[in-house]
């Protein structure tokens, strides 16, 4: 996660989140060297809040006050970071980063010595790392562990310590057959926020959280 205001999202394009109110962002787009740069088309830009607890909301995008902004809204009173994502012709380039000003969270220690998200009131997903390219997913219910999701209904992304080329990893979620655990495993090495991605019940819920590096 880059802790500078600015957030380089390839080609030279960078992003700076500026004029946060209670309910909205503005976005500003620029490239060094060019003057009077000019936004991406609204379709082509998308943006989420994300709060201490690791909750995502997504934003919606409208045109801003110049040709080189545009205006993030909805639930970002007490955001801690931003994911942007940009379309750069043939797929999108997606960050991660802490907005301006805030300062890196205690990743929550579960019964496992991993890194606890909670889903709702009765599901909770604790991330321990085990080396540099793996991970181990235990799934509780009220800190007691219970059986795993399908490897499918469980997304996992790597998120790097910058917001730059190639700091958001894909990971591959497979069942081990232990009964009690899922492993992510891929480029995790340095990492330090998980955004993990699960879907039950015919829905879709997204936590992003601080993660302990491997020993």
């Amino acid at each position: 996660m880059s802790e500078q205001p600015s957030i380089h999202m390839g080609h030279g394009q960078m992003v700076d989140i500026v004029g946060k109110t209670s309910d909205k962002w503005e976005i500003i787009f620029s490239e060094a060297g060019v003057a009077d740069y000019k936004a991406p088309p609204l379709k082509e830009i998308e943006a989420d809040a994300i709060d201490v607890s690791g909750k995502i909301y997504p934003l919606a995008i409208a045109a801003g006050p110049s040709e080189s902004t545009v205006v993030a809204s909805g639930q970002v009173e007490g955001a801690h970071r931003v994911r942007v994502r940009v379309w750069h012709g043939t797929h999108f380039h997606t960050r991660e980063a802490f907005l301006p000003g805030a300062a890196p969270i205690e990743a929550v220690t579960g019964p496992n010595g991993g890194s606890l998200a909670t889903f709702d009131e009765d599901l909770q997903l604790e991330v321990k790392p085990i080396d540099a390219t793996t991970w181990e997913l235990f799934f509780l219910r009220d800190t007691t562990l219970v059986g795993p999701l399908a490897a499918d209904a469980v997304v996992v992304q790597a998120i790097g310590p910058k917001a730059e080329d190639y700091q958001i990893r894909n990971l591959k979620t497979e069942n081990p057959g232990n009964g009690r655990t899922l492993i992510v495993e891929g480029k995790i090495k340095d990492a330090v926020y998980a955004r993990i991605s699960i879907t039950k019940n015919g829905g879709e819920a997204v936590r992003s959280i601080p993660v302990f590096l491997a020993n």
